[in-house]
């Protein structure tokens, strides 16, 4: 297994055979959201166990890789996922689907925005409101009443349950109208749901009379990169043709989106090899 990005290497210089396969292996690790064990990882990059071996321990005591001490399985460690969240991140993501959020708040006809969830702060990135007369607004930090919100449900679903045991910890689930959750199994409950069905629906959950809808936004492992959401009046969206309309629009948007931050990436690494969402997961459907 080459790395997605080798075509960027100048044939022209020395390469480094060992740093390669040190990048081959963290993105490997980072394809696997169950982890990946070190005969696993020998197969998938083709090189031999006792080398794989050595890499992985090394990126471990650097704190790259972490291994869970009783599976031995391998997963991204604390400075791998702190590089991953770079603010850049953010700003290239708002770069790329400002455009799109924009578009589908047009189709739609409502306020549509794209936000993230970063070291458990739920961040607004794009608001796009809609040209009805009575429209929903979002603030910038929507954290406080996520738990309460569509796309603060799509985001938190996909934390891991320590992640979501230390938001829990920091927030107050606090009754903000009669449908507030303010459970944290019930939440808890309800996010597993999102997870399945891949969207998020409130109907008068944060504001009497305000309904949302929200679907995540993938990258290229597989994990959710962000969500877009849109809040209408619940008397606009409740009837199941609307529902309906609105939740194509909204995945359509998050399609679109997956693909244009591919092609951001593509064009920053000037590579033919990243792959498409899921084709990671494919290559990696192998026992641990």
């Amino acid at each position: 297994m080459r790395s997605y990005f080798s075509n960027t290497l100048n044939p022209m210089r020395q390469r480094v055979l060992t740093l390669e396969k040190s990048i081959a292996l963290l993105e490997a690790v980072f394809a696997a959201p169950g982890g990946i064990g070190t005969r696993p990882l020998a197969k998938l990059l083709d090189e031999n166990i006792a080398t794989v071996h050595n890499i992985s321990m090394t990126l471990c005591d650097l704190k790259y890789l972490q291994q869970d001490a009783k599976t031995k399985v391998f997963y991204p460690g604390l400075r791998l996922m702190v590089f991953s969240r770079h603010p850049t991140y953010r700003r290239s993501l708002l770069q790329t689907g400002a455009p799109i959020i924009d578009a589908v708040a047009e189709q739609i006809n409502e306020s549509t925005l794209l936000a993230v969830i970063d070291g458990g702060r739920v961040i607004n990135l794009k608001y796009s409101p809609g040209r009805q007369a009575l429209r929903a607004h979002e603030s910038d930090d929507m954290s406080d009443h996520a738990y309460a919100t569509a796309v603060g449900k799509v985001l938190l679903a996909s934390l891991t349950e320590p992640e979501l045991d230390d938001y829990l910890k920091r927030v107050s689930l606090k009754r903000l109208t009669e449908n507030t959750v303010r459970d944290g199994a019930a939440l808890k409950a309800e996010l597993a749901q999102v997870r399945k069905q891949r969207y998020a629906r409130t109907v008068d959950e944060f504001c009497e009379g305000l309904s949302a809808m929200a679907v995540p936004v993938y990258d290229l492992w597989g994990n959710i990169l962000a969500g877009i959401g849109c809040s209408a009046p619940t008397v606009r969206l409740q009837k199941p043709a609307q529902v309906k309309l609105t939740l194509a629009a909204l995945q359509s948007a998050a399609s679109d989106l997956e693909k244009a931050w591919g092609e951001a990436l593509h064009n920053t690494f000037q590579a033919g090899e990243i792959p498409h969402q899921g084709a990671v997961s494919a290559l990696l459907r192998v026992e641990k």
